[in-house]
């Protein structure tokens, strides 16, 4: 376990020092407050465009993010022969490869948990500003978009910052600065609010995160054998099967994650559609570790 905690912290450190993954969490971290912001029209209630915002930001960025960072933690160990002076110390090729994955899975939850923050307080400053603008429609709730904006790039200054006086590792402060900024964001939403906090949103996200995971730890197994461009394209391909024509057997079916919809006028997904979609995942995430621990195993390591 010493290992394995050891090989988990090493990849979540090599997942976050990339400067695409601080640029992935700034971008998406603006998108899910200022989108709503722009939009001219109201289409359903005040808070499916936000709601949609922060579910295709984890969705698009998160896939984007941590399947780059599972090639290139995984990938790219093996072709530099970084990997080759782990495994020689006794350390089972299966272990190495669920330890790898781990790191990237658990730098990809602190994304999630920054998007499933975002989302709450974007949810309630939208519905904030339809209650409050009697007369007119306001599509947010000017304050809470304000310090949104302002704490999140205030997040990635001040990684700067650290990086400039401190000498702290600029890419790894700022995705954790910019992810940590989401929580007073949400606290003062939450003071101020005159609406409820949208809570059963987390557990719909969460299951989606889940759906996400089965083609970031694909994007592992595929990354022991294939070059970086044959598993950008492979996992391309597989998440656009997962809507056109999923694979269930093999791939999610992107339609029982996305349950954004559920909650159109205060609706919500039920528990068994929560339920049925996290057992899928998890089988899934199962799985492609298990097929990844296996082309490992068989793969000449020097």
């Amino acid at each position: 376990m010493r290992r394995f905690r050891s090989l988990v912290r090493s990849a979540v450190l090599e997942t976050l020092a990339e400067p695409l993954s601080a640029v992935l969490f700034l971008v998406a971290l603006l998108t899910i407050p200022l989108l709503p912001a722009f939009h001219c029209h109201q289409f359903g209630d005040a808070g499916r465009l936000p709601r949609e915002c922060g579910f295709s930001a984890l969705l698009v960025f998160g896939i984007v993010f941590a399947t780059s960072s599972a090639v290139r933690v995984v990938g790219g160990e093996l072709t530099s022969g970084t990997a080759s002076a782990a495994l020689a110390r006794d350390v089972p090729r299966p272990l190495f490869f669920c330890a790898k994955v781990t790191g990237v899975l658990a730098a990809f939850a602190l994304f999630a948990v920054a998007v499933g923050l975002s989302t709450l307080a974007s949810v309630a400053t939208a519905e904030m500003g339809l209650v409050q603008e009697r007369l007119g429609f306001l599509p947010i709730w000017k304050p809470g978009l304000i310090l949104a904006v302002l704490l999140t790039l205030a997040g990635f200054a001040a990684a700067g910052a650290l990086n400039r006086f401190r000498r702290m590792r600029f890419c790894v402060t700022a995705c954790m600065s910019v992810a940590l900024a989401q929580v007073p964001v949400l606290a003062f939403v939450a003071v101020q609010a005159t609406v409820s906090l949208s809570l059963t949103l987390l557990p719909a996200l969460g299951v989606l995160a889940v759906g996400c995971c089965v083609f970031i730890v694909l994007a592992g197994a595929l990354a022991v054998r294939l070059p970086p461009a044959a598993v950008t394209t492979g996992v391309a391909l597989a998440v656009l099967s997962s809507f056109i024509w999923p694979l269930r057997a093999i791939l999610p079916d992107i339609e029982k994650f996305w349950l954004v919809d559920s909650f159109s006028y205060g609706g919500a997904p039920t528990v068994e559609q929560l339920l049925s979609a996290l057992a899928a995942g998890a089988l899934l995430v199962v799985l492609w570790l298990a097929v990844g621990s296996i082309l490992l195993e068989r793969r000449e390591v020097s």
